[in-house]
């Protein structure tokens, strides 16, 4: 009876996701897009571009696959040996970056991107652990903030009493403020207000995908732990965790570049569903229908 009722489950959440998805072997496809990355020219020197790109991130091969088969002409750049592909996308330039896992690599991969391709926006996109228990596999997190959920200040606690890292207050990280000409400490980050529109403009017209506006929480951290994951959920908001939204945004702000964060479910321990490959396809596809529309009634509008 048990194994009945979770094979029913199985497939109620399968139903959920867009009818492009198929299963992923991971190992199989980063050999095969390694493999692709070797056949692609590789670009030397500067990028030359007489429009600015669209950047879009994912930290995985899984999370990029996707958009850089979608890339017409693309052409392979490394700096400090991370990757970048850049092409165009219904006519318009964009640059795919994988800016590999965590906050650092993240914030890093972004700097380099902005100072190589003077990006005109950047998406982060990718794959996440669910905080909601009504966000389930193959639902979508459009972040209307991003916070870095590792950067909080503990209340004071004496030798042999114990650890509690529920008393504690968020201290945020430092970007570039324009309007005091110096870093500020901003314990979160808000999407560009035209991106993140565009993203539900989009949910809208497209009903097979399942959106929702929520907090994106960042940290170099993978949480199975309900308890302390219901703690975020309910002290901060937060929708969903992954490992570089926050840091893309903190660079974007100080550069003063317009970026939103989307990120798809692929596992959560408040429900017990494991870690899904296959949804990295789903956040791909939305986020390729957010760019189209972003290009046609934004940039191009704007000409």
């Amino acid at each position: 009876m048990k194994k009945f009722f979770a094979l029913l489950i199985a497939a109620l959440l399968w139903t959920t996701f867009p009818a492009q998805v198929h299963a992923v072997d991971e190992d199989a496809l980063t050999a095969r897009i390694e493999e692709f990355y070797s056949t692609l020219p590789h670009g030397e020197g500067d990028y030359q571009s007489r429009q600015r790109p669209i950047l879009i991130q994912g930290a995985m091969n899984i999370e990029t696959d996707v958009l850089i088969h979608a890339l017409k002409n693309p052409v392979v750049y490394r700096e400090l040996n991370y990757l970048f592909v850049a092409g165009t996308y219904k006519g318009y330039p964009v640059v795919v970056a994988r800016t590999e896992v965590g906050l650092a690599n993240a914030a890093a991969s972004t700097a380099l991107a902005i100072r190589k391709f003077n990006p005109v926006a950047v998406i982060n996109q990718g794959t996440a652990g669910s905080h909601d228990p009504n966000l389930h596999v193959g639902n979508i997190v459009v972040g209307s903030h991003s916070i870095e959920v590792t950067s909080f200040k503990t209340t004071y606690s004496p030798a042999g009493s114990g650890i509690d890292l529920t008393q504690q207050e968020m201290r945020g990280a430092y970007s570039f403020d324009e309007a005091s000409g110096k870093f500020e400490r901003y314990s979160e980050y808000h999407a560009d207000p035209t991106l993140f529109n565009m993203a539900f403009a989009v949910a809208n017209t497209h009903e097979n995908f399942n959106v929702v506006s929520g907090t994106i929480g960042t940290s170099d951290s993978w949480l199975n732990c309900v308890d302390y994951i219901n703690f975020l959920h309910e002290k901060y908001g937060t929708s969903c965790e992954e490992m570089e939204t926050c840091a893309v945004a903190q660079i974007c702000h100080t550069a003063g570049i317009p970026f939103v964060g989307i990120r798809v479910i692929s596992n959560s321990a408040l429900t017990g569903e494991d870690f899904s490959a296959e949804s990295a396809t789903v956040a791909q596809n939305f986020v390729l229908l957010v760019v189209e529309d972003y290009i046609n009634k934004i940039l191009r509008a704007s000409k």
